[in-house]
């Protein structure tokens, strides 16, 4: 054997040696942040808007696949964690833990493709400080209003899981050689737009109009400098061309569900544009909902410790600040494609946080939450040289460490049951198994018995039934039985068209009303 084929046969057994720690390590440290996601899940009480999620992959699951009779939120989830929620319901069945465990996966795969993304096509040091400065900055949600936000119900949180994708698709592209295949880009982003609009409309504005805008700035760039290279900006207005058909196919697709039978979705309530003089109040509200999408909600946290917290993730908060503002810089410069279009999202999301309505208050912080993987990968992509370049490798590794006690910290708090457990556990004792109920009592009730016990929600002050997640086959009175309402109001006053109630107890906060009579047959909808 000559020595050269000697070289050449053990050229894979030493790549093999040295990525098999590698691989080994990436997901032994994937393991370990999915545990402590889960853990820090688990503080947070699952309520009604997440239970009915899960009831939604249940049925799904159990064959409706198109969620035939369901009136949705104003935001489907159903192409991004309603699949999700089947899987894990596939193992775990119709339990409260479900939601927990997908929250902790979405949020897993959200920091793991934002350190992809973040390393580019960068190699050794650099590609590895990109990566670990991009999931540095997500590492740790806050304490309080962060696992709200971040590791709550479905609350637009996991649709950054597509979008990272698909930036990720555009950027690995970059480097292919083969033009040809190259060119199925444009196609597959319009796809996987589609797809992720069914199921989130953030994504129009957080990707397909970012896209848009890039693509047809680039080729006018092109054209205007007078550099004739048709590939290239033929390219861009190709990928402009896939984010704005995708906003009209999603809504093709969403008709179509409706058409065959399938879920509605609820249409957006008020005006997506709020007046110039609120402006300025909702531009405070939308630096507190960063802070608070950073960890950094120093404000009104319970404890001490969560204080100091949110104190040290300002680091956090700094550094993609700077990073936002690099790229704004480079914008027309040297910024790369996939780097203009975390800006562009970026300054979107939160110009529309800022001069929209979607946002009132700090609670809503859910509503921008992609811009947390957004700044977490531009921060990667732009300072992770510069950072090498100044030597601050050591003080990137304390603050990784500091962040990662933060998570273990906030993963050690105790479990929360979920809403209303209570009054579930107090239903399949007294053996009430279909009633209604307010929101709030409604699914969560349902999902804390896991499935033993169901309450359908009504309307406001109504004697009908509640088109917000929820399944008209609640409400059929010739398969259902209901005899019961539940609610927190504090007095026992008769429900609106009921009738005077055989009995009324008071459990805790707690209102039950119990009837002789199947009340499904009294709704305004039922009534004949």
């Amino acid at each position: 054997m000559r020595v050269s084929d000697a070289k050449t046969s053990q050229f894979p057994r030493r790549i093999g040696r040295s990525w098999l720690p590698w691989s080994v390590g990436s997901m032994l440290a994937v393991s370990g942040l999915f545990v402590l996601y889960l853990r820090q899940a688990m503080t947070w009480r699952v309520d009604s808007d997440a239970a009915a999620n899960a009831m939604q992959a249940w049925d799904m699951l159990h064959g409706n696949v198109l969620l035939h009779g369901w009136w949705l939120s104003d935001v489907a989830f159903y192409t991004t964690e309603l699949p999700e929620y089947m899987l894990v319901e596939a193992v775990r069945g119709l339990r409260p833990d479900v939601v927990h465990v997908c929250s902790a996966l979405t949020y897993t795969l959200l920091v793991l493709l934002a350190a992809l993304l973040a390393k580019g096509r960068a190699h050794g040091r650099e590609g590895i400080v990109r990566a670990l400065l991009a999931a540095g900055i997500m590492l740790a949600p806050g304490i309080f209003r962060g696992t709200d936000a971040l590791l709550g119900a479905p609350n637009h949180t996991g649709t950054g899981v597509p979008v990272l994708l698909i930036l990720l698709l555009l950027d690995r592209a970059e480097g292919w050689q083969d033009r040809k295949l190259r060119w199925l880009v444009p196609a597959a982003a319009c796809l996987m737009l589609t797809w992720a609009q069914v199921a989130d409309p953030v994504v129009t504005y957080a990707a397909a109009a970012p896209l848009t805008l890039v693509g047809v700035g680039r080729a006018s760039a092109a054209l205007i400098c007078r550099r004739f290279r048709p590939r290239e900006w033929g390219y861009d207005l190709a990928l402009a061309a896939a984010g704005a058909g995708s906003v009209p196919l999603a809504e093709a697709s969403l008709a179509a569900i409706r058409s065959a039978g399938g879920f509605s979705v609820a249409p957006l309530s008020g005006p997506l544009l709020g007046g110039l003089a609120s402006v300025p109040a909702h531009a405070q509200v939308t630096g507190e909902a960063v802070l608070v999408l950073f960890g950094a909600d120093f404000f009104g946290q319970p404890s001490r410790v969560g204080t100091a917290l949110a104190l040290l993730h300002l680091a956090a908060v700094t550094v993609a600040a700077l990073a936002l503002l690099a790229g704004l810089r480079d914008f027309f410069g040297r910024l790369d494609r996939v780097g203009q279009v975390l800006v562009a999202g970026t300054v979107i999301m939160l110009g529309a946080a800022v001069f929209g309505t979607r946002v009132p208050n700090v609670s809503f912080a859910h509503e921008i939450a992609i811009v947390l993987p957004f700044s977490a990968v531009l921060a990667g992509r732009l300072l992770g040289g510069p950072l090498i370049r100044a030597r601050l490798e050591p003080a990137l590794a304390v603050v990784l460490a500091v962040y990662l006690g933060a998570l273990c910290y906030a993963a050690a708090g105790a479990p929360t049951p979920p809403q209303n457990q209570a009054a579930a556990d107090w239903l399949v004792a007294h053996d009430l198994t279909y009633g209604l109920g307010g929101y709030w009592q409604s699914s969560s009730v349902t999902l804390a018995s896991g499935g033993r016990v169901t309450v359908a929600p009504l309307a406001f002050g109504a004697a009908a039934a509640r088109h917000w997640e929820a399944n008209a086959a609640w409400y059929d009175p010739r398969s259902h039985y209901a005899n019961f309402v539940i609610t927190k109001a504090p007095s026992a006053a008769n429900w609106p068209g009921f009738g005077r109630p055989v009995r009324t107890y008071h459990y805790g906060p707690y209102t039950i009303m119990v009837w002789r009579r199947n009340l499904l047959l009294l709704l305004s909808g039922n009534r004949t």
